[in-house]
């Protein structure tokens, strides 16, 4: 499969992952809350077809929908509960994932559990405070205004849409927490994580900002510019990480703004959880 490179810089995060697995000559990997396996895994399979694959999501339907898809034969996927205890990958991944999940730090000192000894742990995670974030803010309030539905109808004309399946999961799972760069690096550090490697990914992405990403030149540009710029600018960011240490749990809870975004999400996607 061939991916073509997007305002979110698939491309350059399947090129940053692909650099960690020659440099620990992986032979296991884990995908971490893989989705459909569509955007990473599926992808890496193909690239390293020497190595054993196992792609992991909570959602039912993905699993069952990546599972039904014609695939490598290095890679498989499976359900969340059935990974075994004891086993350890060379490489465990968890990309896009870490602001879906309720107790960020206890699932990070899972992730760790799973990383063989010299292993790594790569980790991707949106800015919650970024370009990307603000533009779903934005088109979080135009829905639950309706006005998100007023410009649908000027832009179809009356006409029915014609919505296509998600492809990088098929669940429902707005994001939940908003972290800061130094709030991560605070959590990775109370999971018993060394950071050893860091990259933005791309500057611009999300609602409305998608649609006008189309050019090459400009989807090259957007990855490249990401590298130059401060790290909060960026969109979403990529961590390489190393188990050092006894995880020593901290204390951690949403901040009001985290809070707020995740009842607005939750109102969004007609959802109710506990915050």
């Amino acid at each position: 499969m061939s991916l073509p490179e997007n305002s979110y810089g698939r491309v350059k995060r399947l090129d940053f992952v692909a650099h960690v697995v020659r440099e620990v000559r992986a032979c296991t990997i884990l995908d971490m809350g893989c989705g459909t396996g569509s955007q990473l895994t599926r992808p890496l399979a193909e690239l390293f077809p020497d190595v054993a694959i196992l792609g992991i999501d909570a959602d039912g339907g993905s699993i069952a929908w990546a599972q039904a898809q014609p695939r490598p034969a290095n890679l498989s996927f499976s359900s969340d509960d059935a990974l075994a205890a004891a086993t350890r990958f060379d490489l465990v991944i968890a990309s896009e994932v870490v602001e879906h999940v309720d107790d960020p730090v206890a699932f990070l000192a899972r992730l760790k559990s799973l990383v063989a000894t010299g292993g790594r742990l790569i980790v991707t995670v949106p800015n919650g405070y970024g370009p990307f974030e603000l533009m779903s803010l934005i088109e979080v309030g135009l829905n639950l205004s309706g006005a998100q539905n007023l410009l649908r109808a000027i832009k179809y004309r009356g006409a029915a849409a014609n919505p296509t399946a998600n492809e990088t999961t098929l669940a429902i799972s707005p994001h939940i927490n908003f972290f800061s760069v130094a709030e991560l690096r605070r959590l990775f550090v109370a999971a018993g994580l060394a950071e050893r490697r860091f990259r933005p990914t791309t500057f611009l992405c999300g609602y409305g900002i998608d649609s006008l990403m189309r050019a090459p030149r400009v989807i090259t540009w957007n990855a490249r510019i990401a590298d130059r710029l401060p790290a909060w600018m960026s969109s979403d960011w990529m961590f390489v990480l190393q188990p050092v240490a006894e995880t020593r749990p901290a204390a951690w809870r949403r901040n009001a703004w985290a809070r707020f975004r995740r009842r607005l999400n939750e109102r969004r996607w007609g959802l109710v959880r506990g915050t």
